[in-house]
C-alpha cells in the first residue's frame, strides 16, 4: 500500500476528527474567495459610487479572517498530531520510518488542505453572483450581477492556503521528530494531576472579579464620555476574562471537589472529577474562546445595530430633506421650477433661517467661531422637524447651547457664563442647557448658540453682511422618491450653494453600513465554526483518552443514562462558561456604543446574542453524541 492511498484510507477511518476542521477550512476558504471577488469586481465599485474607497473594508476583513483561519488551523491540527501520536507509533513498530510517518503526516494535510481548497472555491464560484445581490440589497442598489471567476482572488486564496499547509506540515513534523517512540506510544497515558489551589489562586480569583467589575463599570459609566479611556477598558475585560478561567473557574471546581456533602448526589461526583482533572489543559482554550467571541459579538451586534439604524442616523445628521446655504430669491425660483416636474414630491414645510457669525472670548467651549439664532425660529424649525426640542428661555440673559464637538453633550457647560463679541459689543449669557441633536446639516453646521428674539435683533441690527449665515430647508413628503429630483435639482442649482440632502446622505450611509453588515455576519459565521470546532476537538480528544474510565464506570454499575448526563453537564459548563462570559462583556460594550454614537441596539443584541446561543447549542449536541459515542464503543 502506497502512503497516498494509506493517508486517504486514514482519512477516511478518521473522517470523525476531520470533518470539523474540513467544515471549518472550507468555510474560510469560500468567505476569503468571496470577500476578494467582491474587491476585484468592477461592477460593484460602480455601484458603491462615491463610497467605493470602502471596499477596502474587505481587503482588511479578508486579511483579519486569513489570520484568524491560520491560527485556527494550527490549533486544530495540533490536536490531531497529539491524538494521533500512539497511531504513529503503531506503524513505527510496524517497520515505517519517522520519515515516512512524517511524509504520511504531510500527505493528510495535502488531501485536507486541497480538498477545503477545492470544495470552498467550488462552493465560492456557485454562490458568488448570489452572496453580491445581496449585498446589493443591503446596500439599496440594483443592477445584474454576471457569473465570474475572479483569478486574483483565486490567487490570494491559494497563497494564503498554501502558505497554511507549509506551517502546519512543518509543525506536525517538528511534533513526531520530538518524540521517541516510546514518548509516543504513552503520549495518552500522562499522569493527570488535579487542580493546584491555594491562596494566591483566591486572591487572584477575586482580582478577576475586581478587574471585569471595574472594566465594566468604566465601559458603562465613562467610556461615552471619554473614548480614550478604550483602551483601558479592553485591557482590564481581557486581564479580567483570563484571570476568571485561570483561577476563580479553578477555584469554583475545587470547591465543588471538595464538598463531600452534594458532591455524591446524582451524576455530580463524574462531570466534577472530570472537570477537576482536565479544566487545567483546558483553561487556555477556554480563555482564548471567550475573548475572541466577544470580539466576533461586538463586531456583529456594532455592524447590524448601526446598518438598522442608518436612516434615524442620516436623519440626525441632515434633518431637512434639502437644504442649501447662502441662496437667493433666484435659487428658489430654481428650486420650485424643478420641484413641478416631479408629481411624486412635494414640499411640506419651507424654512429660511439667518445666523449669525460671534466669537467668544474665552476657551471653554473649545472653539473660537458660532452661530446665533432666535428662540422662535428655532422652537419652529424643531416643530416642522418632529424633533420634540423646545426652548424656554426665560430672560435676555439666557442662552441655550447646541455643541458639535463631543460624541455626546457635555453637561458640564450648564450653568456657565459666556461672554459673546459682536462688533464692539458684549453679550453676557448664561447657558442653560445643551444638546447635540443637530437641526441643520452637520456638514457645514458650527456650536449655535439660541437667544432670545430681543438680544437676536440687537445683534442683528450691530451685525456686518459677511457675518451672517443664511440658510434654506426643506421637509418634503417622501425623500425616498426623491433620487430623480435631485439629480435634476443639481444639474441647475449653483455650486456655491452648497446643496446638502437627506436622501444622499442615507444612501451613502446605507452603502458604508450594508458593506459592515454584510462582512460582520461572515466573519461572526467564521468565528462561530472554528471556536465550535476547537472545543468539538478537545473533547473528542479527551474522550478517546478517558475511554477506559468510562467503561468502569459501567462495570461497577453507572447506567448509560447517568454517564450521558454526567457528560452532557460537563460538556454544558465547557460550552457554556465561555459564551456566557462574552455576552457579559458584549452586553458592558453595547451600552458605551449605544451611548456615544445615540442609538439603540437593545434589539440587535439580543437577536444575535440567541443566534449565537443557538448555534453554539448545535455544536454542543454534535460534540455530545460524538463523545458518548467515542466511550460506549
Amino acid at each position: 500500500m502506497t502512503l497516498i492511498s494509506m493517508a486517504a484510507n486514514n482519512i477516511k477511518k478518521n473522517f470523525k476528527n476531520y470533518w470539523a476542521f474540513f467544515l471549518s477550512s472550507t468555510f474560510s476558504v469560500f468567505v476569503l474567495y468571496l470577500f476578494m471577488s467582491i474587491v476585484n469586481n468592477e461592477d460593484v465599485k460602480v455601484k458603491l459610487g462615491a463610497v467605493k474607497n470602502f471596499i477596502v473594508i474587505f481587503i482588511i476583513a479578508a486579511f483579519m479572517i486569513a489570520a484568524f483561519s491560520a491560527f485556527f488551523i494550527w490549533y486544530s491540527n495540533s490536536f490531531l498530531i497529539k491524538s494521533r501520536k500512539k497511531e504513529f507509533a503503531t506503524y513505527m513498530l510496524l517497520g515505517m520510518s519517522k520519515k515516512q510517518t512524517v511524509i504520511l503526516n504531510i500527505i493528510e494535510n495535502l488531501i485536507t488542505i486541497a480538498f477545503a481548497f477545492c470544495s470552498g472555491i467550488i462552493l465560492g464560484l456557485i454562490f458568488n453572483k448570489f452572496f453580491i445581490m445581496l449585498l446589493y440589497v443591503m446596500i439599496r442598489v440594483t443592477g445584474d450581477v454576471s457569473f465570474q471567476i475572479s483569478l486574483e482572488a483565486l490567487k490570494f486564496c491559494s497563497i494564503v492556503f498554501g502558505a497554511m499547509f507549509i506551517i502546519i506540515s512543518i509543525h506536525g513534523s517538528r511534533l513526531i521528530y520530538r518524540d521517541n517512540l516510546i514518548d509516543l506510544l504513552n503520549s495518552s497515558k500522562k499522569a493527570e494531576k488535579g487542580l493546584k489551589v491555594s491562596h494566591l489562586t483566591l486572591i487572584i480569583s477575586i482580582l478577576s472579579i475586581v478587574l471585569l467589575g471595574y472594566g465594566y463599570y468604566m465601559a458603562i459609566r465613562n467610556l461615552a464620555d471619554n473614548i480614550l479611556l478604550a483602551p483601558i477598558v479592553v485591557l482590564l475585560v481581557v486581564i479580567g476574562t483570563i484571570l476568571f478561567f485561570t483561577s476563580f473557574t479553578s477555584l469554583i471546581i475545587y470547591i465543588s471537589k471538595k464538598n463531600e456533602k452534594s458532591l455524591f448526589k446524582g451524576t455530580k461526583l463524574i462531570y466534577i472529577s472530570q472537570l477537576y482533572y482536565r479544566y487545567k489543559g483546558n483553561v487556555g482554550t477556554l480563555s482564548v474562546i471567550a475573548i475572541t467571541t466577544s470580539v466576533a459579538l461586538c463586531a456583529t451586534i456594532f455592524c447590524f445595530g448601526f446598518f438598522n439604524k442608518v436612516e434615524g442616523s442620516s436623519r440626525n445628521y441632515r434633518p431637512f430633506s434639502i437644504e442649501y446655504a447662502n441662496g437667493t430669491n433666484n435659487t428658489d425660483k430654481i428650486f420650485e421650477n424643478t420641484i413641478k416636474n416631479h408629481k411624486e414630491i412635494s414640499v411640506v414645510y419651507k424654512d429660511n433661517m439667518e445666523f449669525f457669525k460671534v466669537k467668544t472670548k474665552d476657551f471653554l467651549l473649545g472653539s473660537h467661531e458660532f452661530l446665533v439664532l432666535n428662540e422662535s425660529k428655532f422652537n419652529e424649525i424643531n416643530s416642522h422637524e418632529k424633533s420634540g426640542i423646545k426652548t424656554n428661555l426665560k430672560n435676555d440673559k439666557e442662552c441655550y447651547f447646541f455643541q458639535l464637538s463631543n460624541l455626546v453633550p457635555n453637561k458640564n457647560i450648564i450653568g456657565k457664563d459666556v461672554s459673546l463679541g459682536v462688533g464692539g459689543s458684549d453679550y453676557n449669557l448664561k447657558i442653560t442647557d445643551t444638546d447635540m441633536k443637530c437641526f441643520i446639516a452637520m456638514d457645514d453646521s458650527k456650536p449655535t448658540f439660541i437667544v432670545k428674539d430681543s438680544v437676536y435683533s440687537q445683534i442683528k441690527s450691530t451685525i456686518s453682511k459677511e457675518n451672517t449665515y443664511k440658510v434654506t430647508g426643506y421637509m418634503l413628503n417622501n425623500d425616498f422618491l426623491s433620487e430623480n429630483f435631485i439629480k435634476d435639482l443639481k444639474n441647475v442649482i449653483p455650486q456655491e450653494t452648497k446643496l446638502l440632502t437627506f436622501y444622499e446622505h442615507f444612501t451613502e450611509s446605507m452603502k458604508i453600513m450594508g458593506i459592515l453588515a454584510f462582512i460582520g455576519a461572515f466573519i461572526g459565521l467564521i468565528f462561530v465554526t472554528a471556536t465550535g470546532s476547537i472545543i468539538y476537538f478537545k473533547m473528542c480528544m479527551e474522550a478517546s483518552e478517558d475511554k477506559n474510565k468510562f467503561i468502569i464506570l459501567k462495570n461497577i454499575g453507572a447506567s448509560k443514562a447517568e454517564i450521558t448526563k454526567a457528560i452532557s453537564k460537563e460538556l454544558m459548563i465547557l460550552f457554556g462558561v465561555p459564551f456566557v462570559v462574552a455576552t457579559i462583556n458584549t452586553f458592558a460594550a453595547s451600552i458605551p456604543i449605544g451611548q456615544i454614537f445615540a442609538v439603540n441596539i437593545t434589539k440587535e443584541f439580543i437577536i444575535i446574542i440567541l443566534v449565537y446561543a443557538v448555534l453554539y447549542s448545535i455544536y454542543y449536541l454534535i460534540t455530545l453524541k460524538a463523545y458518548i459515542k467515542i466511550v460506549s464503543n
